[in-house]
């Protein structure tokens, strides 16, 4: 289709009519009379682009206060009015199928006017892939495979459904402004395969310059999509139009005598900067390529295979060459005094992980549905921890340094247990307090309050651990101050106290499979904004072994308490900070911390059972590594992960078995069953594991679902899957609902998230709803103890079949969670309850221990004794965050009305974030006029390991012409070395 520049009027639906163009507020078109407004609903306002068949047209729906696109489709002839008909009913319903892909286009509605058929479809807001190259040049390698990692997988689940797109181009291919991810368009050449009317020979539908050689003869099959994949892939390398980069004559492409020329204006071809395409890449190109069929690729997944696999034996090929060739540099490094070096700035070549949903901390403003990021120039976090609690205050400034009033959304991670309970606005002189309402309530009330020109913010849970806060009419040069106040259990584990506090909520992965609540999106790059911390403990007793796994910090002791700082050069808020003590009395095994108030009695039970850890009780064990090796394990991070696989693998016992299976776009596996753990097996197991490399996807869902239909263990031994992952994908509660459901009786699920900002709500939730247990593990840091608590805790747990009941007088209390999970060395007890009466009273707690023995103990529990004023009722708040997230845990796989009533009741009483909550703050007067918003773009954070990829990052490289002895040794070792060793397709 061809693309047509529009301003925005109201737009003709007559496609005969001459002069479509109307005023926006118009009824009747000027020119032919025809009504504006189609089905008293949809105003066109932009031709969007037309072809033979049709056109398409952006347009409001006036109904729902929305954009979306509408297709029209030309009458044809009128021979068979009813097989017209009946074709655009299966074309509607195969549109309403793919749309449930999260990157194919929705479809909303479909009719039939006047005998014009229309298709609704969602809008996708972004730049085609064709703008792109205009706008920025030539794609790089590192780019191209992004493109086909993304695209691929959309194309096997397009051919899954027995559908040729048939039109697969740069036009066709939009990258979408909220989230960077691709978007496939334009079906309207689509075809089922098993529709013989449309798929006789003779009929051509697509853009020739990118169809198949079978599709121009009216013969497309799935192969002819990634035909035009391809086509598309060496147009975007080259900046070449297609029909260059084929020659005729020879019969063959000739795309890589292209890759260091352009075309200028008046059509010459001149030089351009070197674009380096490895053998590797440019040979599954070759064979997208291919004009014969059988020598092309048949279908997606095989390609995807062939992008996961490393090139090993490419690399074998040249390191011969390599090593030479830095050799003959270094000898030839006196040809740099014939000219004179010049440093010029380019973008370097960025890898960053294929993230579909990607939520960024950090604050931006919205005009028009757009999303551009907005300064936060600085984060101060204080926290007060008063035993086994903390109770935390986070402040995020920001500054409006424009001369316009802004409407802006931040966004930010919280621990996800939790319990946030206030929000309040600083802005200038002025304190809005938040309330705490229903969430569709709160955001209407927002609403009303931005188009009165009052100053307003509303805090909405986007997930357990992510939150999207919104302020509106924000003044020219008004100083904002966003304070977030929570309370949260500290995590005790190997016999250390932990708190944690998320700094950026790194990019997440949507799966090909939609997302029933993606994550939003702001961008993200390096702006350097900073952060302050502060923690206070006041354990009740001395502490030891303070240290941070992850910043340098500095301590000091005042009175009881000791106050930690980071340190000055330690402040860019680019991974989780995680702080560890012990406190110096170990024999404190149980403490009740009690809050009362109108709505009862509130208690927080802790206990460490006096039970010990027996190795010599050890159950043989089918053990199934699962590795992610997505792009965002790149790094740092994978490395760790395959360090700690090559050490479990050689920790294993004798009696166990085991196989690995990694999953990033696609899945691969060691051994169709578990192996023996014998010196052979470990070895192909460490041979497996050196070869893994991160790139790709996270297709995390299609992991699990493969470790849980591996086969049955034989009797008398227990399956443990060991999960080794980042988390970072947009369907983790999908992920979950699926372990809760599938994951078999008496087998257990053990969680490392691994890298700097995990999504410890999936890897912690996973793992405990797999009755395992969770770890997270930085790269770079020692994993000597990582791997000592693994075996301690796969070989056996020390209590399991935990009960608790009530002795005293008066009514039971309601206690969460309902059921205790088993227990593994140095883990406690955590118990959240309430009673109505605050009649005090014994909480009787039993298990089995380790070896059959039986394990009793009674904790008293006392209100007034126990009460702690210092907490300003966090215990009530623990226990309604308690109580949310037991609920939630019911709903992972579907919501019930049920669930949700009670979820919303629990956080209106306890006045607590939810799904179904949020705290809206507004000012009493208007400050500024209303629908008056300015928008800016500012880049936040990401973890260390990843890169932004928006191409503003420069680097100092010398110019070619510095280098010109250097290139040429290596021109004549690669023509030595390469000629013998590799096969070479000249252009």
């Amino acid at each position: 289709m061809q693309a047509t520049r529009s301003t925005y009027t109201a737009h003709c639906f007559n496609p005969t009519c001459q002069q479509p163009e109307n005023p926006l507020n118009a009824t009747q078109c000027k020119n032919c009379g025809t009504p504006l407004l189609l089905l008293d609903r949809y105003r066109a306002i932009r031709l969007i682009g037309q072809g033979g068949f049709g056109r398409t047209l952006l347009v409001t729906d006036e109904a729902e206060n929305s954009r979306c696109v509408i297709k029209q489709f030309f009458p044809q002839s009128q021979g068979n009015s009813e097989k017209a008909a009946e074709l655009f009913r299966l074309e509607a319903q195969r549109l309403e199928t793919l749309g449930q892909h999260s990157q194919i286009p929705k479809l909303l509605d479909y009719f039939e006017v006047e005998g014009n058929q229309y298709l609704v479809q969602e809008f996708v807001d972004g730049r085609n892939l064709a703008q792109e190259l205009a706008e920025v040049g030539a794609f790089n390698e590192t780019q191209i495979r992004q493109l086909l990692q993304d695209i691929l997988p959309i194309l096997k689940f397009v051919h899954d459904h027995q559908v040729i797109h048939r039109d697969i181009k740069p036009e066709n291919i939009v990258r979408r402004m909220s989230d960077r991810r691709f978007v496939l368009v334009d079906f309207g050449a689509a075809k089922y395969t098993t529709e013989t009317t449309l798929g006789k020979t003779g009929t051509m539908i697509g853009s020739a310059a990118y169809t198949a050689p079978e599709q121009v003869r009216g013969k497309a099959i799935y192969a002819s999509d990634l035909y035009s994949l391809g086509v598309t892939c060496i147009h975007l390398l080259t900046q070449m139009p297609p029909f260059e980069l084929f020659d005729s004559g020879e019969n063959k492409w000739v795309w890589r005598h292209y890759l260091n020329k352009e075309t200028t204006r008046d059509g010459f071809i001149k030089p351009k900067r070197k674009t380096v395409v490895s053998s590797w890449l440019a040979t599954i190109l070759d064979k997208l390529l291919e004009s014969g069929t059988t020598k092309r690729y048949t279908n997606a997944e095989s390609v995807l295979k062939d992008l996961k696999s490393k090139p090993r034996r490419f690399k074998k090929r040249y390191v011969v060459a390599g090593i030479t060739g830095v050799i003959a540099i270094a000898a030839f490094g006196g040809l740099r005094t014939f000219v004179a070096p010049v440093v010029q700035r380019v973008s370097p070549d960025i890898i960053t992980p294929t993230a579909s949903e990607s939520t960024i901390a950090g604050l931006y403003s919205t005009k028009s549905g757009e999303k551009q990021s907005f300064p936060l120039q600085h984060t101060e976090v204080m926290a007060r921890v008063t035993g086994n609690v903390s109770r935390v205050e986070v402040t995020q400034t920001f500054t409006n340094p424009f001369k316009t009033p802004l409407e802006a959304v931040y966004m930010f991670p919280l621990p996800d247990e939790a319990a946030v309970d206030d929000m309040e606005i600083r802005v200038g002189d002025r304190i809005i307090r938040g309330l705490i309402k229903k969430r569709q309530e709160a955001k209407q009330l927002f609403e009303a309050a931005k188009q009165e020109g009052k100053t307003a913010g509303l805090l909405e849970q986007e997930r357990d651990n992510v939150f999207t806060q919104s302020l509106a009419n924000i003044k020219p040069g008004e100083k904002i101050d966003v304070k977030i106040r929570y309370t949260e259990n500290l995590k005790f584990e190997k016999g250390s106290y932990e708190f944690a506090f998320p700094m950026v909520v790194a990019p997440r992965y949507n799966p090909m499979n939609g997302v029933k609540n993606p994550a939003k999106s702001a961008p993200a790059a390096r702006p350097g904004q900073n952060i302050g911390m502060t923690i206070e403990i006041d354990a009740g007793v001395p502490i030891k072994g303070l240290q941070s796994t992850t910043h340098q910090i500095q301590s000091q002791q005042e009175g009881r308490s000791t106050r930690i700082q980071l340190k000055n050069e330690d402040t860019i808020p680019n991974k989780d900070f995680v702080l560890q003590y012990q406190v110096s009395d170990t024999k404190a095994q149980s403490t009740t911390l009690t809050d009362v108030d109108q709505r009862g009695g509130h208690f927080a039970t802790y206990l460490i059972p006096a039970v010990n850890y027996q190795q010599s009780e050890i159950v043989p064990k089918d053990i199934v590594f699962l590795i992610d090796t997505s792009g965002s394990q790149s790094g740092e991070p994978i490395q760790a992960s395959k360090e700690l696989m090559r050490r479990f693998i050689k920790g294993l016992n004798p009696d166990d078995t085991f196989t690995i299976i990694d999953f990033a776009s696609t899945t691969q596996k060691l051994s169709a069953k578990p192996l023996a753990n014998t010196p052979e097996n470990r070895k192909r197991a460490i041979d497996y594991i050196n070869n893994i490399d991160a790139n790709g996807g996270s297709e995390l869902f299609n992991g699990i679902q493969e470790v849980l239909k591996f086969p049955p263990t034989p009797e008398g031994r227990l399956r443990s899957v060991v999960l080794l992952t980042d988390g970072l994908v947009g369907d983790d509660e999908r992920v979950i609902a699926e372990v809760q459901k599938n994951l078999k009786p008496g087998n257990r699920l053990y969680s490392f998230g691994v890298g700097f900002s995990v999504n410890r709500f999936l890897i912690d939730r996973v793992a405990e709803l797999g009755r395992g247990n969770s770890q997270i593990v930085i790269p770079g840091k020692p994993s000597d103890k990582v791997v000592e608590q693994f075996f301690q805790q796969i070989n056996n747990p020390v209590l399991t079949n935990i009960e608790v009941t009530w002795e005293g007088t008066g009514e039971a209390p309601e206690m969460y969670p309902q059921k205790i999970p088993d227990l593994f060395a140095n883990q406690p007890i955590v118990l959240f309850g309430k009673k109505r009466d605050r009649i005090d009273g014994t909480l009787k707690i039993t298990g089995t221990a380790a070896g059959g023995a039986r394990f009793e103990k009674r904790v008293p529990v006392d209100f007034a004794q126990n009460s702690t004023n210092s907490l300003s009722g966090g215990i009530a708040q623990l226990w309604g965050r308690s109580r949310i997230k037991e609920l939630s845990n019911q709903m992972f796989a579907k919501e019930t009305d049920a669930g949700v009533k009670a979820i919303t009741e629990t956080a209106l009483d306890y006045r607590l974030m939810s799904k179904y909550t949020s705290f809206v703050a507004i000012s009493q007067n208007q400050r500024v006029e209303p629908n008056s918003g300015q928008k800016v773009n500012v880049p936040v954070e990401l973890p260390p390991n990843m890169q932004p990829n928006n191409g503003t990052q420069t680097e100092e490289v010398p110019e070619p012409a510095e280098i010109a002895g250097s290139l040429v040794a290596i021109a004549l070792l690669w023509w030595r070395f390469g000629r013998r060793r590799a096969k070479v397709v000249k252009p």
